[in-house]
């Protein structure tokens, strides 16, 4: 079980594509998209049409449309979390929890996910014992093995989840069966967004395989919404399965993100932009002209 619950907090926190550091990515680009979409709103208008580079622009909603709702459907499909074949999910760790619903009892959610002492009392008492022994008057640095009131908070959050009281709970309360329904029916609310990449994006499927299986619409507070949702329910997950938490998840700029937007995109010699484009249109152009013979 132990074994087990490293990988939940790998995939949640450590791994290269962990499920914290995708969150923190989609509310990044979904917070840098909301700026361009207002940037495009104050743009002075010519002739009925924004003054803006439309190649640029498409490129740049193109770009965030795809890869968020991508990271939307990486977050919430349910696939295994195991062999060659994991993936750092949402939909996964959670599933992979409910799997072992019975071995997660109060017990390991004390001692082997959060690594707190289960016996809190006891803790208590070693820690007025050591403030009694300290010289009366001074303040004093008291060591984490005397903390008890940790071990005192994640017994409380068992309690909830278990449906005990601390007068009825025991080690071996298991968590209800349908606190995993409630997160389910949370997480399925994004089943639409996950069929809909699987159809558009990630396997192109035919017009017919398309048929009832894509959004009609999908805008910015919908993205936003479905994001609120993942992090919303990733906090929770992290909290009782990998003693973590997302955070405020928005990372805080540590440069201005809004460096060089008073000047002009580009000031070069337009001609070799011209040049670029040109190069690329007669060579591309030419990619339709193959001999089988040299197959």
């Amino acid at each position: 079980m132990r074994d087990r619950i490293e990988l939940w907090k790998r995939i949640y926190d450590t791994d290269d594509n962990a499920i914290s550091k995708a969150l923190s990515k989609l509310t990044w680009d979904l917070a840098a998209f909301s700026c361009v979409v207002e940037m495009v709103r104050q743009a002075h208008d010519a002739d009925g049409r924004k003054r803006l580079n439309g190649m640029m622009l498409e490129m740049l909603i193109s770009g965030f449309w795809s890869t968020t709702m991508q990271g939307v459907r990486r977050l919430a499909e349910r696939e295994t979390i195991h062999g060659q074949r994991g993936v750092c999910s949402l939909g996964g760790l959670l599933m992979d929890a409910r799997a072992v619903r019975q071995r997660v009892t109060r017990r390991v959610f004390v001692e082997d996910i959060a690594g707190l002492e289960y016996n809190y009392a006891a803790t208590e008492d070693r820690y007025w014992r050591f403030l009694r022994a300290q010289a009366p008057g001074q303040a004093h640095w008291v060591p984490r093995e005397y903390h008890y009131e940790p071990s005192v908070q994640r017994h409380a959050v068992f309690d909830w989840l278990s449906g005990t009281t601390p007068a009825t709970s025991t080690p071996d309360d298991l968590i209800r069966e349908d606190v995993f329904d409630t997160l389910d029916r949370r997480l399925a609310q994004l089943d639409g967004v996950v069929e809909h990449v699987n159809v558009e994006i990630a396997h192109a499927a035919t017009e017919f395989s398309r048929t009832g299986r894509v959004l009609a619409q999908w805008n910015l507070d919908d993205a936003k919404g479905a994001i609120k949702e993942l992090a919303q329910i990733a906090q929770l997950v992290g909290e009782w399965f990998c003693f973590s938490g997302i955070g405020t998840v928005l990372p805080h700029p540590q440069f201005d993100q809004f460096a060089h937007l008073d000047q002009p995109l580009f000031t070069g010699d337009r001609r070799r932009l011209q040049a670029t484009w040109d190069g690329l249109e007669q060579e591309i152009s030419e990619w339709h002209n193959v001999d089988p013979r040299t197959l």
